[in-house]
């Protein structure tokens, strides 16, 4: 089994265990919970999330979140590369927007004056009744079709503030050189084929990072689609520290 097949089944699961995890990754139930002080379920697993983006950068978005799944299924529909710089920047103004009605809510609470994993769900579960049912339906069908609007995994270029998260962690990672999961390539194998910027969900062009040697990008998932269909075994994934040459890039 390649990695592109295992990190498919992976989403797969993930994507039908939605029903129970979904109120586990709404921004909206942080705010909500945020009004009472709560430190809701989703809030925990944001954090846990950023956490995680320091020593593994965006593997969540590649290989764990049920909504890529949709947008790699999407795909296979429409496949159009996401180039437009304006669509990576829309989500960092939601961000900014969310992050401060966030630290204002709490403010207003008196702080954080509880934490509550299940917030919001029935017996740990997300969906348990007809009008969940609909909405969750609504959403998914909504990043459907924004994958096939915009493009290669549209909502996460557009919207996710988990996508912003975990940009934030990853270049923090890079300015104090924290050991991490990385792509690294030997161009000298390379015989510039394209293939990589041709397959990368993410739309980055893939061959130029390689031959400037300089594999660190914010936009990256750590999918390995680039790794599975290089002919030549350029990439490969490494976990280290950032090479101190390439950190200004990398930030």
């Amino acid at each position: 089994m390649n990695l592109q097949k295992l990190r498919r089944l992976i989403l797969l699961l993930s994507l039908l265990l939605l029903p129970v995890t979904l109120f586990y990754l709404s921004p909206v139930l942080i705010i909500e919970g945020a009004v009472s002080g709560i430190f809701a379920g989703s809030a925990i697993i944001f954090t846990l999330i950023f956490f995680l983006s320091l020593f593994a950068g965006r593997i969540w978005c590649g290989w764990v979140c049920p909504f890529g799944s949709l947008q790699d299924l999407s795909r296979e529909i429409q496949g159009k590369r996401v180039t437009n710089p304006w669509i990576n920047r829309f989500r960092y103004g939601l961000f900014v927007i969310w992050i401060l009605m966030l630290f204002t809510l709490f403010i207003k609470a008196g702080g954080i004056l509880s934490v509550e994993p299940f917030y919001q769900t029935t017996g740990g579960l997300s969906i348990t009744s007809p009008q969940e049912l609909i909405m969750y339906t609504g959403l998914a069908l909504g990043i459907t079709a924004i994958a096939l609007i915009v493009g290669r995994r549209g909502m996460c270029h557009l919207f996710c503030p988990i996508s912003v998260l975990m940009i934030v962690g990853r270049k923090i990672r890079n300015v104090i050189g924290l050991p991490a999961l990385q792509l690294v390539a030997n161009p000298e194998n390379c015989i510039s084929c394209g293939r990589c910027t041709k397959e990368c969900s993410q739309s980055l062009d893939v061959f130029s990072m390689v031959e400037e040697k300089q594999m660190e990008q914010a936009e990256c998932i750590l999918c390995g689609a680039c790794i599975d269909v290089c002919p030549r075994d350029v990439i490969r994934f490494s976990f280290g520290r950032p090479e101190k040459k390439d950190r200004r890039k990398m930030i």
